[in-house]
């Protein structure tokens, strides 16, 4: 996967993107590092900014689902704290907050795979899915998503909304 800058690594995006303001999401598990910052940078183009418009409401669950997901990792990082977990298996994971990334994996394969990603920028996010895809690929990731399902009811209607990406091989 992808270098990860300092742990204070923040988005600081207006209320209406695709990501909670303030979010820090250095220094946590890099699996979720890769899918909050790759929807940071989906926040910043045109995909994701016409996404943010015309969906109000997904765009909120969205920013609701991004705290949810670094707070898991921030979790495992606070019962952990002189193991590095930036590499951390799944297994310090609740199969609730797997659950959780991969709805925020799904976001960032609905957004990158809209069209409209071009040049470096564009390069970045889809090398961050196939990295996010590679672990959504494992039999580990698909059974503890299989075990949360249908998943914690405040994203019930926003797992609704955004298809299931099926992972590269």
């Amino acid at each position: 996967m992808n270098d990860q800058p300092d742990k204070h690594s923040k988005h600081h995006a207006e209320p209406s993107g695709l990501i909670a303001r303030g979010l820090d999401y250095g220094g946590i598990a890099e699996f979720i590092y890769t899918t909050i910052s790759a929807l940071a940078l989906l926040d910043d183009e045109q995909v994701g900014r016409q996404y943010a418009r015309s969906n109000p409401e997904a765009a909120s669950a969205i920013r609701e689902l991004t705290r949810a997901v670094c707070a898991c990792g921030h979790r495992v990082q606070d019962m952990n704290p002189n193991r590095n977990i930036l590499d951390e298996p799944l297994r310090l994971f609740t199969d609730e907050e797997i659950w959780l990334c991969d709805l925020a994996a799904d976001v960032v394969a609905m957004l990158a795979t809209s069209g409209g990603l071009h040049g470096f920028r564009g390069q970045t996010i889809f090398d961050k899915l196939r990295d996010l895809d590679k672990l959504a690929h494992t039999h580990h990731w698909k059974s503890m998503v299989r075990k949360a399902d249908p998943g914690p009811a405040q994203f019930r209607q926003l797992r609704e909304l955004i298809p299931h990406h099926k992972a590269s091989r």
